[in-house]
């Protein structure tokens, strides 16, 4: 919270309660914007995300699983007939991960993906094109960063707490 405040965040900020899914669907699909997922280690970032995509049977999730965390189809490619929710299985390794994130990245800013696709990117923070997704792909398809902190003041953030 601090730091949204040095940072002079002036993007929307909204608190959604761990697992409160109804409420984090309003925010995040009551327009075309990306999305900054935040919150503290531990709070269940990813566990509501988990419960989101597993409720949610009106768009499919394409998750960026750098913990292998997720229980979903895993693909190497993104295309635009996907028919279920899946995810791309990222390197443990952070480094190797780095090295992969922008050949999807450029896959993600080069064509328009169907309206109920949404892009999910677990530890966001490990991408330096992460901002620039942030800015851009709104064009292209819905993104969620899911982070600690914020890390773009031109955003919404929604803060998962307690």
């Amino acid at each position: 919270e601090m730091i949204e405040k040095d940072l002079n965040f002036n993007s929307d900020s909204h608190e959604v309660k761990k697992l409160e899914i109804d409420k984090l669907k309003q925010i995040i699909f009551k327009d075309g914007l990306p999305y900054q997922l935040v919150g503290n280690v531990g709070i269940g970032k990813t566990l509501t995300i988990k419960k989101l995509i597993k409720e949610d049977k009106e768009h499919i999730y394409i998750v960026f699983d750098c913990h292998n965390e997720y229980d979903l189809p895993q693909i190497q490619t993104i295309t635009t007939d996907l028919k279920e929710s899946c995810r791309i299985k990222m390197p443990e390794q952070i480094s190797a991960a780095k090295g992969l994130f922008p050949v999807y990245f450029n896959q993600l800013l080069s064509q328009k993906f169907p309206d109920n696709y949404v892009v999910v990117i677990e530890e966001a923070h490990r991408y330096r094109e992460t901002k620039t997704l942030l800015k851009e792909a709104r064009k292209f398809v819905k993104v969620i960063a899911i982070l600690q902190e914020p890390i773009a003041n031109f955003c919404p953030i929604v803060r998962i707490v307690d």
